[in-house]
Parts: C-alpha cells; structure tokens; sequence
C-alpha cells in the first residue's frame, strides 16, 4: 500500500513538473522571493527564477522523471525497499526541480546537495551486493570533495558581488580575481558531480544500481546539473575567460578519454556510463567557446543525449530483466541464435534508436545536436580561436570513437558472427569453449506493457527531437561528421565480423586510473588513519590510561588510611594535634 502510494505521488509529481513547464513556455522571466536570511552584513535571499531556460529544463526533468517511474512498475514490481526507492526517485526528481527553479546560489545548493544523497542512497538500493556498495560510497566521496569547491565558490562569487540571488550578479561589478576564483571553484563542483577529469571513475563504477535510476543519473539529474549551472550563470563564466579555457581543456581530454573507455567495456551499462561522461564533455565543450552559439549547442545536445540515453539505459535494463546479466560475455551466447532480435523486438528496435542516436546517423537527434556543437566551434576556430579550434578536433575524434562504440555494441549484443564457433574467446578471459552449450531461451521476452511504453516514448524523442529546433543543417559540416561516423563504424563492423575484439590493455584497465588514485590517495589515507589510530591508542591512551591509573592508586592509597578504628583514628588526631603544637613553638621560637 505504502509503495503504491509513492508510486502514484511520484508520477503525480513528474505530471505536475511537465504541467509547469508548459505553462511557463513563452512566459515572461519572473523572480519570486518567499524567505530572506541574514550572513554577517549581508541579506541571503531565497527565491525561484521563470524563464526560457527553467522551462525548458523542468520539460526535460519532467518527461524523463515520468518515464523512468512508469518504467519502474514494471522494473521493480516485486521486492523489498520498493517504497523507499520511489520516494528516493521522487525526492531526486524534486533535488533536480530545485536547482533547475533556483535564483539564489544557497538554494541551488540545497537542490545539489539533496541529489547527492540521494545518488547515493539509490546507486546503493542492493545494498546486499559489495559492487552497488562500493559505488555508492566511492560516488559519495568524489562528489562531496568537488563540492568543497562548490561552496567556496559561493562564497567568493556571493561576497565579491554583495548578493548571492543569482539574476543580481553582475560580472563587471566583480573584481576580475574573484570572478575567476569564484568561477573555477564552482567548476570545481561541476566537475565532480558531472564526472570530467580527473573526477570521472565514479560515474561509471555507479552501474550496480538499478537501470531505471542509472538512466535518471545520466540523463535529467545529477550529470546534467553541471552543464545547466554553467548556462544558468553564461554570463558570469564567460567573463571569465581563464574559466572557459580551463574547461574546454578539461572537456577535450575528458570526451576522448571516456570514448576510448567506452570501446573496450565489456559490459552495456558500462559502456553507456563511459559514453554519457564523453557526450557531458561534448556539451561543456560547446558551452567553454564562450558564444551564443555554442551555448544554445550545448543544451540541444543535453535535450536530445536526455532522451537517447535514457532509453538506452532503460534497454539495458530489459536485457538485465530478462536475461540477468548486461555483460557482452553473457549476451553474446544469445547471439548464436538471434534469440535478443526474435525474443525482444520492441528492445531490439529502441535500442537500435538509441544507438543511431548517439553514433550521430544522419536524420536521428544526435546527428543535429552533436552537429550544432561542430558548426559552433568551426565558426569560433574560424576566427582565431584556440579553444575552438581544440574543440573542433576532439569533438571530430570523439565522434569517430563514437560511431566504433556504437556499432561494436549493437552487432555484439544482437548478431551473431560469420566467424567460425561464432567467435568464442572474443570476450572470455579464461577457456573459450567453456559455454558451447546454448542458453535456454524459451523464457526470453521484451518485458511488461510498463516497460516498453516508456521505450516507444523515448525512442520517438530520440527521432524527433533533432526537428524541434528547426531543419538548420549545413552541408559541409554535415559531410564531414557522415565521413567520421562511417571512419568509426567500418572497423567496428570488420572487426565482429572477424570474430575478434581486441581490447588493449590499457583501455581495458581504463588508463589505470582508479589503481593511480588507490595508490596515490587511497593507500596513504588509509596509512594516515593507521598511524592516527596507533597514535591514539599507544600515546594518547596511553595518558588517559595512565592518568587513571594514577587515580587509581591513590584512592586505595587513602583507603588504606580509612580503617574503621576508632581508637586509630583518636591517637592520629591527638598525633596531630602534638606536632602542630612543636612546630608552633619552632616557630614562635
């Protein structure tokens, strides 16, 4: 009963957040205080903002948000904490709401934090399961150390600008020093919580989670909360332009590293966690060219990546009903038979959607948006611009890598291989003949009416949302990214087609990244708190311990002297009396 109840307030509440959205489409920008507070001199007010942008994100929250809790019933229709999931989804939807709707930079605050916790407590719902721990923790941390930054940030902005609403902060009224310290704290925070190096292992190391809040997590909230602060605060930033140089470096590197993981992943949920930090990195990229241009890129590519992503991530959890597992090495024994393609058609076909999508083919959403964000930095590299020409090249190389990841998933997981044994050893690491035998598919099916509904929702954004900008193509850039796509599909094809999958080492171990980071931070904290515990335990309890001891002693010391002897008591007190008497006149003498 008490689940059901969340259920209905969940889509209730994702319903009324579409609802506003439409009502404030056009609308006139408005401001809306309800609470002021005092900081020292300083009045901290508390209010919402309406405008094109908030409504265009509450869109995106809200469709994506009713979606993923529809896809829930079916997801989770049984099981223990299915009410403390949905009011966890909920409470993270709302989080999102409240950054989204946010004018004051302390309120945003409340809404980042809020979906922190609530990543975690969610990346953690199989809490029974050492992987989804670790992840959630692992989550927690890196993204409460970004948020350090965060909050100094605030500060430095909110203090150095005399208020902390965010319609009020004006770039030229800011010192140029704090303006640029106050603008790479905040992307400090960004940073952390949208995954961007040197802070992206914990993205795809959240997997463990349920599908439903995975796709949540990469595509409405969490992640994409980076990319809307920088557009809510474009003017801010972009008088900063150490800021934007920073992040478009950071953005280069990340949107290559994260793609060249994605082809060597094993696994669909983490190959598609990989790809959601490499396309965040295409939308900061946009965003970092600092032009009007770049910035309405970015967030067309936050709206299309929102739909495809979520459905390929509500796919993957089909394949994980179903079939229990998402790892390639499982799935590709389906694959002998063309079992996935017959048994889950619906699937099959959304996920080829998705994965049209995010390779960027031609007449899919991604094509448009990814396409926007290489005619932005083109024209801004066009005019001398380092930045853009940086992020004309990696935005070119990622989207190569892209197409190869793309294709490599889709022929992996849904046909089979002209290769002899249909190419046993691709995947296993140990003997390759060990799974010969064929799984037994008569159970295999595309999933309730409750799942798929939300994958034909989402499938169809992920087609039409490309138009709802307008048809505005250029025919060279268009080419050219055509050319990319196919360069990154041919040796993907050529390669499932040999039977073959090599993955480098390298790649495999994700540049070795988490074991530098163990090895660097991890083992001398532990260390650290090693030699604090020693400390505390054999110096300073060594003290305490001593000093109670000594306690100790004397109390039985002066115990000894309580004898309970009257007489005893008499002679020490006539004793006393005497000496005091001798040293009197010792004294007096």
């Amino acid at each position: 009963m008490i689940a059901t109840a969340w259920r209905v307030f969940g889509i209730a509440f994702s319903l009324a957040v579409i609802v506003v959205a439409a009502i404030l489409a056009g609308t006139e920008p408005g401001q809306y205080e309800f609470a002021t507070a005092l900081a020292g001199d300083q009045t901290i007010t508390f209010a919402v903002r309406t405008d094109d942008l908030t409504a265009y994100m509450l869109a995106v929250v809200g469709v994506v948000a009713l979606c993923i809790q529809v896809y829930s019933i079916g997801y989770l229709h049984h099981g223990p904490r299915i009410a403390s999931y949905t009011a966890l989804v909920t409470l993270f939807t709302a989080a999102m709401v409240t950054v989204v709707v946010a004018d004051s930079l302390f309120l945003l605050l409340i809404g980042w934090e809020v979906m922190g916790v609530c990543s975690y407590l969610l990346i953690g719902h199989y809490w029974e399961r050492r992987d989804a721990r670790s992840g959630a923790v692992k989550a927690f941390l890196m993204t409460r150390l970004a948020d350090v930054g965060f909050l100094f940030g605030i500060f430095v902005l909110g203090f150095a600008a005399k208020t902390f609403t965010i319609s009020e902060l004006r770039p030229e009224e800011i010192p140029p020093s704090a303006l640029t310290a106050g603008t790479l704290l905040l992307l400090v925070g960004v940073v952390g919580k949208s995954a961007q190096v040197p802070l992206q292992t914990w993205l795809p190391d959240a997997m463990p989670g349920p599908s439903p809040v995975s796709a949540l997590i990469h595509a409405a909230t969490m992640v994409a909360a980076g990319v809307f602060l920088i557009a809510r605060l474009y003017d801010v930033f972009a008088a900063a332009q150490t800021t934007f140089t920073v992040l478009a470096i950071v953005a280069a590197i990340t949107m290559v590293f994260a793609a060249l993981c994605a082809s060597a992943a094993v696994e669909v949920k983490r190959v598609l966690a990989w790809s959601t930090v490499s396309q965040l990195a295409i939308m900061f990229a946009g965003l970092s060219l600092g032009s009007e241009d770049g910035r309405h890129a970015a967030l067309f590519h936050l709206l299309t990546h929102a739909a495809f992503k979520a459905l390929l991530f509500l796919c993957a959890g089909v394949l994980l009903h179903q079939v229990g597992s998402a790892a390639l090495v499982v799935l590709r024994r389906y694959t002998r038979r063309g079992a996935l393609r017959k048994a889950m058609p619906v699937t099959f076909v959304t996920m080829t959607i998705g994965l049209a999508a995010l390779a960027g083919v031609p007449g899919f959403a991604g094509f448009f948006s990814k396409d926007a964000v290489v005619e932005a930095a083109w024209h801004t590299a066009r005019e001398g611009s380092a930045v853009g020409w940086l992020v004309f090249v990696s935005v070119c190389v990622t989207a190569v890598l892209t197409a190869f990841y793309c294709v490599r998933l889709w022929l992996w997981v849904f046909f089979r291989t002209p290769a002899l044994a249909g190419a046993l050893g691709a995947f296993e690491d140990e003997e390759a003949m060990a799974d010969l035998d064929d799984p037994d598919t008569s159970g295999l099916r595309d999933g309730s009416l409750l799942m798929l509904v939300p994958l034909g929702v989402l499938a169809f954004g992920a087609i039409v949302l490309g138009y709802v900008d307008g048809l505005h193509l250029n025919l060279g850039i268009a080419l050219v990214t055509i050319v990319l796509a196919i360069l990154g599909a041919m040796p993907a094809y050529s390669l499932w087609q040999r039977g073959a999958d090599p993955r480098p080492e390298l790649l495999e171990r994700e540049f070795g990244v988490d074991s530098f980071y163990g090895k660097a931070i991890v083992t001398p904290v532990r260390l650290l708190a090693r030699l604090t515990v020693i400390g505390d335990q054999d110096v300073v309890g060594a003290y305490v311990r001593g000093l109670g001891r000594t306690g100790t002693l004397a109390s039985q010391g002066f115990r000894l002297l309580q004898t309970g002897n009257v007489q005893t008591y008499l002679t020490g007190a006539v004793v006393g009396v005497v000496a005091l008497a001798i040293l009197a006149g010792v004294i007096g003498s």
